[in-house]
């Protein structure tokens, strides 16, 4: 029928017809010359519908070993550019930061939760709130390893092992009681011990939490118009996702009127006094960088470092004891190392880090196997530019795909093998890439070093005193189980005197 028709057309018209058929070929032609190879998807939604939630970054390496460390493929119109090894990422975050420098602009879950805050906002809005919130966290002890929050983050760790020990060995859920002990570290270091209640801030995390479990591997890649307008509304959890922001924005806002009532200059309780001190001292110099500082801006960062702050840490901190629990040939190892460096008669500090080689590379390898976050959109290119020999156009988002990165066998040796060893430096062999969990270049996590204390404080301390396993009747530390926030393990009293 369709031949039929060509055949009734007048040699104008079917001259025109082929004219724009061949003005689109080569038009996606030239729009896809020399990308990087890729797999083929359908039409509008590209190749999400080949992806799951399940094995996604498994689906990623294995297109890797086939297409190589960098590969395109779309997903609802978005051109994703696959960084699947530490030379690729480093190039497109660091050596190319000028084109790889801001966060992509289109629809996605992320973006509505994050959009005006801190992680997602560009430009000189960004670069202006970064640099505030790198120097007031350090000051108030978020960030720096010495300053005042170590008393309190120490009691905290402390208050851990004496809860703990009240457990006489008894199954305890791991997540849950870190979980507290990191909401209560944040509000001291975030909000002095008056900004917020404990228990408002720990129904933020929870709020949070479930945004969070909305953000699966095929949600993540959902990016753009289509996605906003033709797939969300069809997933429940969208929905969920929304009204838990629209919460959390809410309570958030609260904190921040209630601190602007008893606000006083010479009386700085917290990082909100901090940031209206930071917006008043702009406005009175007439500095039109005031304005970046909304109250909008601050309630979505706020919200990140919340859920970040709490869950993230409390996340890390138990892979990191289940990598122990399944490895106890390694917890005895931690164990030696702290008797002899720091002895049982103290609480191990920031200032042994140093000295505890075997705990370092522990916690480095345990970084690099558990890939918390297996990949995520990343950046948007904001210029055409080249990676690894291919055309990056402009518009096309970085996807760092950690669990390659990190599985990579040219950079690591038997990456399956769970070996810390391979971070230690000896005669004659080099010590392994660092790995990447907060990502690198200017636009890496602002709370990678508070994360990382916190981490070796509470796994120093905790290897310090108990002899770590699972319940009886546990074969595994599954990661379904770690995910599901009802980790289960038994902590035994290492020295009963």
């Amino acid at each position: 029928m369709i031949f039929d028709s060509l055949l009734t057309l007048s040699p104008a018209s079917f001259a025109i017809l082929l004219a724009t058929l061949l003005m689109t070929i080569v038009y996606f032609a030239l729009k896809r010359r020399n990308l990087p190879p890729g797999p083929v998807g359908l039409p509008f939604i590209g190749y999400w519908p080949f992806m799951n939630n399940t094995n996604c970054h498994q689906i990623l390496d294995d297109l890797k070993k086939k297409h190589g460390d960098v590969f395109c493929f779309t997903c609802t119109g978005t051109l994703y550019i696959n960084l699947g090894s530490i030379k690729a990422l480093r190039e497109a975050h660091i050596t190319k930061s000028e084109c790889f420098g801001e966060r992509f602009t289109d629809f996605t879950l992320m973006k509505y939760m994050f959009e005006k805050g801190v992680a997602f906002i560009n430009g000189e809005a960004w670069k202006v709130q970064r640099k505030f919130f790198i120097q007031v966290l350090k000051e108030r002890g978020s960030i720096s390893m010495k300053n005042d929050i170590a008393g309190a983050l120490y009691d905290s760790i402390k208050s851990t092992i004496d809860d703990l020990k009240a457990k006489k060995g008894e199954p305890v859920n791991l997540v849950e009681l870190l979980t507290h002990k990191c909401n209560t570290n944040l509000r001291v270091a975030m909000f002095g011990e008056t900004g917020i209640s404990e228990e408002k801030l720990q129904t933020m995390v929870e709020l949070y939490g479930e945004e969070v479990a909305s953000t699966t591997a095929m949600n993540v890649l959902l990016i753009g118009k289509i996605a906003k307008y033709l797939i969300f509304p069809l997933k429940p959890e969208y929905y969920k996702t929304l009204k838990n922001q629209k919460k959390l924005k809410s309570m958030l806002f609260g904190v921040v009127n209630e601190h602007k009532a008893t606000y006083d200059e010479e009386n700085m309780r917290d990082v909100i006094d901090e940031y209206f001190k930071e917006r008043d001292t702009r406005r009175s110099k007439g500095d039109p960088t005031a304005e970046y500082f909304s109250d909008e801006s601050l309630v979505e960062s706020l919200i990140l470092f919340v859920g970040d702050g709490v869950l993230s840490i409390a996340a890390f901190v138990s892979s990191m004891l289940t990598h122990l629990i399944d490895n106890p040939e390694e917890q005895e190892k931690v164990y030696k190392e702290i008797v002899d460096v720091v002895g049982l008669d103290r609480q191990p500090s920031i200032e042994d880090k140093s000295n505890l080689t075997y705990l370092n590379a522990f916690i480095l390898e345990s970084l690099r196997a558990t890939n918390m976050f297996p990949f995520f959109p990343s950046l948007q290119c904001t210029k055409e530019t080249t990676l690894n020999g291919y055309r990056i156009p402009k518009g096309a988002i970085t996807l760092v795909n950690f669990y390659s990165i990190h599985n990579d066998p040219e950079v690591y040796e038997e990456p399956k093998k769970f070996n810390p060893s391979r971070y230690i430096q000896t005669a004659g062999k080099q010590r392994a890439e660092l790995p990447v969990p907060f990502g690198v270049g200017k636009r890496a996590c602002l709370g990678e070093s508070f994360t990382m204390m916190q981490i070796f404080l509470f796994v120093a301390t905790i290897v310090q005193n108990f002899r770590l396993s699972l319940p009886e009747g546990t074969k595994s530390t599954s990661y379904e189980i770690f995910l599901s926030g009802k980790l289960s393990i038994c902590a035994h009293l290492r020295n009963q005197s």
